[in-house]
């Protein structure tokens, strides 16, 4: 039921209240005024037939009491009346015999009482108690018909009830009228404005113009609609700012890693730029059979090949890349890295590996270029931390685990890729601070400190999480938490 509804039932309510009490007092007044006045009416016609009961009680006993009493009502055509004379008793006698000798009326004794015929004619029968001689005590009996009297009353109850009729309906239309006018319709458009700002269409101008309540209501809405578009206004751009500032830290971050690989890279590639120096100086020595340079032609050409996939694959990751989210192949996208990061782990005397069965391939939706820095990071994180030579294997499998409380997911069922390394390790202080933002356990000049830092941001915003364990001479072990492509996903 809508608020003006709810009010104008309210008054109704109210008012329907307040007049049928007042009509109930009014009838319930009227009746006791109509009983009243019979009484009074009935005494008064008592007290001027005192005489002429005490003379026919004198003429002929109580007997000539109620044939006085009859000729009198016929000659005046009033109400029907009648003589009551209760046996004597010792008690009765002695009370009386204390009284005046002259006839009394004893309106502390006056009762009334309301009968109704079979007929369904109602009238009221008053006794008025009357001593004679101060021996005999008796009363009379006055029969008066409520004709009039409920005649009254059914006038003024029908005058109450008109009344009340009156003013539900005058009282009804004023309040429906004003409930549409001052608060249905002002609601509405209030409703209508906050349904809008919900919406998104902020800096709204006040829906109402008015001086009450409302009209200071619509100025509040207003305003709040303002700030709330300068506040989306500032958010948006300083969300656009820290997302140029995320991309260019992470580029920066895979610039530094394509630096550490070129080293590895420029090792690489002397070998088939030696092969290719000295298979062209034999060409052009000018000393070898056809067939000798068309072999030599074609180890050049293998060499050159092998040349370009190392420099292509170093620029691909170097490359600035998008956000498009695909299926990827985790096991896939691992080997690659591998591939990419074998010169810089040969170069260190470190053997890399991944261990995951082909065959059944973990999936999961993601950045390719994203989630291979974070690889990177993560191998080339465990290359500096062995120093004598070493062991870094990658696993990737899938896995049932209830996701830590900060990652808001319902599932259940996530991808994990795993980099062991057997280097130095770390305590247990380190691996509490080793995600946090340019806090590192390299020397001065061996890092910034904020690979894991965008490896972890990277992570959660694939919808998953890293963490990490790792004891003081015994190596680490990182594990990247990602949901799996729910139409890909096999264990």
């Amino acid at each position: 039921m809508k608020l003006a509804a709810k009010l104008i039932l309210i008054f109704m309510v109210g008012v329907l209240g307040i007049v049928a009490l007042f009509s109930w007092q009014t009838v319930k007044q009227q009746r006791e005024w109509s009983h009243q006045s019979n009484e009074e009416s009935a005494v008064d016609l008592v007290n001027a037939l005192k005489p002429t009961i005490e003379q026919a009680y004198r003429d002929g006993g109580t007997v000539r009491i109620q044939q006085a009493i009859e000729v009198t009502r016929r000659t005046t055509s009033g109400p029907a009346m009648r003589w009551i004379a209760p046996e004597k008793s010792d008690d009765v006698q002695q009370e009386a015999g204390g009284l005046s000798s002259d006839t009394e009326t004893l309106s502390r004794s006056i009762s009334s009482i309301s009968i109704s015929d079979k007929d369904g004619n109602t009238k009221q029968l008053t006794t008025v108690p009357l001593n004679l001689a101060g021996e005999v005590p008796g009363a009379v009996e006055v029969a008066k018909p409520l004709l009039d009297s409920e005649a009254n009353v059914r006038r003024s109850f029908q005058a109450s009830v008109l009344s009340l009729i009156g003013v539900t309906l005058l009282s009804g239309f004023v309040i429906y009228w004003g409930g549409l006018k001052l608060v249905a319709s002002p609601l509405r458009k209030l409703i209508k404005q906050v349904e809008q700002i919900g919406e998104g269409e902020f800096g709204q101008p006040p829906a109402l113009t008015s001086n009450d309540e409302f009209g200071q209501l619509a100025f509040a809405i207003s305003e709040m609609s303002y700030r709330l578009k300068q506040q989306r206004e500032t958010i948006e751009a300083e969300t656009e700012t820290r997302l140029q500032t995320q991309q260019q830290l992470r580029h920066i971050d895979r610039l530094g890693t394509v630096g550490t690989l070129a080293a590895g890279v420029a090792h690489e590639l002397g070998t088939p730029l030696n092969v290719v120096s000295g298979r062209a100086g034999l060409i052009s020595g000018g000393q070898l059979s056809p067939a000798d340079i068309r072999s030599s032609a074609q180890t050049i050409q293998n060499e050159a090949e092998r040349m370009t996939t190392i420099i292509r694959q170093l620029l691909d990751f170097a490359r600035r890349t998008g956000t498009e989210h695909a299926s990827i192949n985790l096991i896939q996208l691992a080997q690659q890295t591998c591939e990419l990061m074998q010169p810089l782990a040969k170069k260190a005397d470190v053997d890399l590996t991944v261990d995951a069965h082909e065959n059944l391939p973990v999936t999961t939706v993601g950045d390719p270029g994203q989630l291979q820095q974070v690889i990177t990071n993560l191998i080339s994180n465990a290359i500096q931390a062995i120093s004598d030579g070493g062991k870094i294997m990658i696993t990737v499998h899938s896995e049932q685990i209830q996701p830590p409380a900060m990652i808001e997911s319902q599932c259940n069922h996530f991808a994990c890729l795993e980099v062991i390394d057997t280097g130095t390790g770390m305590t247990d202080t380190e691996t509490e601070h080793v995600f946090e933002p340019f806090y590192t356990t390299k020397d001065v000049g061996e890092g910034t400190g904020l690979g894991l830092s965008i490896a972890y941001g990277i992570v959660r915003e694939h919808g998953g999480w890293i963490d990490v364990a790792s004891e003081k001479d015994q190596g680490t072990t990182f594990r990247v938490w990602l949901p799996l492509d729910n139409q890909k996903e096999s264990l």
